[in-house]
């Protein structure tokens, strides 16, 4: 085979070394493009800070509008009063700080989490070629994390780490994941390390929310507002507290719910909708509820319970008054508001439940807690167990409860099966009065937000971005909302201990942040309203 000639003369080692000198000499700038190129693509490949910036940056164009910055500054300012009061004003013990150390290391966890996720199946979108776009948590979960974690802060520390690992619920792990998850969370912190306990805490978490999710088919409540009220009840079963109407509270819940594994059991095995059927689910969800409640409150309050509320309810001419009262009203007002010849919008009925329940609560309240609270929470199951048996829809009067208790529905009510405005309405003012003796729940709804729909409906001109609120109605929110608080600081019976100026501050607050928030504004502002109360103290 012939060699191949060779074009030109062969070089030696130095010849080559020396021209290679000569021609970076002539072409500096060559070989340092070569390099920063180089260098680039090496500062792309190998420093993932940077792909967080950028991630954060799309972040920030994609999911950041005016009202979700606004939100986020009306909560940046509750998290900033929290530090100042127990940094600077109330110094924390070894075993707070200690919690809220690992409550920060498990909400970094959360977070790092949701990215780690978007990030792999990002990829694994990009790997196998599918279309189907990536998402995120909604953007209420940030309300997840913030509603039940500062409630635990002002009223519960030990609630703290327990809220913050259920929230991780929103990931949509598997169950056992989800369990392993959360117990490893909470048994981190040397406070909250009693692993069994922690598993049952978590099954029972999640078990609420699977009941939740079937009931409501994620219809009329989203995936947040269940993880949300998952977590609440999760917390009542958790709370440890000495109050009597906390424990009648727990307790009553627990027979509950037995009542309704019961109800549930026999409309699966009975489809048939008829009197003999309604007649044998009745008789049955009764003899568990009044069984479990007997059982459960007879050794702790010492005598028969059917007894005990009775004598309890009638043991002075304060309560019987009372109760005078409010049966009184009930029986004049509901004809009324029911009554479809008088011309009411539907909005102007539901808003009549919230004024009702404002007069009939606030001075009761002042005069005879203990009793008002006890009374609330025997309340909250019996409105419970109506909405029960207007979904069952139970013959011959299911029907008519339906169509009835519908015109208070709002838009998130038509969504699905279940009709929560009253629900959640109740359980926005009762959280306060129950663990705080705190009425800002009842004067938001009651009155601020009443008069700010009212208002903002009617003659509302300016809307917040993005939102059907108005302007007008925050300012409605904000003027009644202060004016009936200052009022009742100013006869002596609530907010003594606060000032107008902190009274002022967190009405301001509250109504920017229902005005631009879509999360349900009876569970959000009672909540708000109460934690920043608490770190303006």
């Amino acid at each position: 085979m012939a060699k191949a000639k060779l074009s030109g003369p062969i070089l030696s080692q130095r010849e080559r070394k020396s021209k290679s000198l000569i021609k970076e000499e002539e072409n500096p700038n060559d070989n340092d493009n070569g390099e920063i190129l180089q260098t680039n693509n090496t500062l792309k490949t190998s420093i993932p800070q940077e792909e967080l910036i950028r991630f954060l940056g799309r972040f920030a164009i994609e999911h950041l509008s005016s009202s979700r910055i606004i939100q986020l500054g009306c909560l940046s300012f509750i998290i900033l009063q929290a530090y100042v009061k127990f940094n600077e004003i109330e110094k924390p013990t070894d075993q707070e700080l200690n919690l809220l150390i690992s409550a920060s290391c498990g909400l970094i966890a959360f977070l790092s989490a949701i990215y780690i996720s978007f990030k792999v199946k990002s990829n694994s979108n990009i790997k196998y070629g599918l279309k189907a776009p990536v998402t995120l948590p909604p953007w209420n979960s940030i309300y997840l994390i913030f509603i039940p974690s500062i409630l635990a802060y002002a009223l519960d520390k030990n609630l703290l780490l327990y809220n913050i690992a259920f929230a991780s619920t929103v990931l949509e792990l598997p169950y056992i994941g989800q369990i392993l998850t959360q117990t490893a969370l909470i048994s981190s912190n040397s406070e909250t390390n009693d692993v069994l306990f922690n598993v049952k805490a978590s099954t029972i978490h999640l078990a609420i929310n699977f009941f939740l999710r079937q009931i409501t088919q994620l219809k009329s409540l989203d995936r947040v507002e269940v993880n949300l009220f998952s977590i609440l009840l999760s917390d009542l079963y958790l709370i440890k507290s000495q109050s009597l109407y906390v424990i009648i509270l727990q307790k009553l819940f627990i027979a509950f719910g037995v009542g309704c594994g019961v109800t549930f059991t026999f409309t699966i095995l009975i489809p048939q909708n008829n009197i003999y059927r309604t007649l044998l689910i009745l008789i049955t969800w009764a003899t568990s509820f009044i069984y479990t409640t007997l059982y459960q409150l007879n050794d702790i309050l010492g005598e028969n319970s059917i007894k005990w509320i009775v004598e309890f309810a009638t043991v002075t001419p304060t309560r019987q008054n009372i109760l005078i009262v409010w049966f009184g009203s009930l029986l004049l007002l509901i004809p009324t508001i029911f009554n479809y010849k008088v011309k009411l919008s539907p909005n102007f009925r539901r808003k009549i439940w919230h004024f009702l329940i404002l007069g009939l609560i606030v001075y009761p309240l002042h005069i005879d807690p203990e009793f008002v609270k006890v009374a609330l929470s025997g309340s909250l199951i019996l409105f419970l167990l109506v909405e029960q048996l207007r979904f069952l829809r139970l013959a011959p009067f299911g029907d008519f409860l339906d169509s009835n208790l519908r015109i208070f529905a709002d838009f998130r009510d038509e969504r699905g099966p279940i009709i929560f405005s009253y629900i959640y309405l109740f359980i926005g003012i009762s959280i306060p009065i129950l663990f705080e003796n705190s009425v800002v729940g009842l004067v938001a709804l009651g009155v601020g937000d009443s008069l700010a729909s009212i208002v903002g409906s009617n003659f509302g001109l300016l809307y917040w971005s993005g939102s059907k609120k108005t302007i007008e109605g925050t300012l409605t929110f904000i003027v009644t909302s202060y004016g009936v608080c200052a009022l009742l600081k100013i006869l002596g019976w609530f907010f003594n201990d606060k000032s107008f100026h902190s009274l002022l501050l967190t009405c301001v607050l509250s109504g920017i942040l229902e005005g631009n928030s879509d999360l349900n504004d009876n569970i959000l502002i009672p909540a708000y309203m109460e934690a920043l109360l608490f770190f303006l103290d």
